[in-house]
């Protein structure tokens, strides 16, 4: 649920910034014509934008090594043993 929490706020960021940069300018962030056309398509854009490349640096920086095994949870001797991934050499 992080993760999902993580990509609406960096999708919603720019549109927070923009009405930031809005209110501090004195434009007024509440007008509507402020919100309409062009700025909203490069805001959604800009967010897309957050969003491909966070998901795009979890991609590169997480995770195993792609000779790793996952040995799925069982049960030996009557006690549960968790899945878990391994190394090749750790067996």
């Amino acid at each position: 649920m992080s993760r999902i929490a993580l990509q609406a706020f960096l999708f919603l960021l720019p549109f927070g910034v923009y009405a930031v940069w809005l209110g501090v300018s004195g434009r007024g962030w509440r007008a509507p014509e402020r919100w309409r056309g062009v700025p909203l398509a490069w805001l959604g854009a800009a967010g897309v934008a957050l969003v491909l490349s966070s998901l795009l640096a979890l991609a590169l920086t997480s995770g195993g090594s792609t000779r790793a095994l996952y040995i799925p949870a069982h049960e030996k001797d009557g006690v549960f043993v968790p899945g878990r991934i391994v190394e090749p050499d750790e067996r």
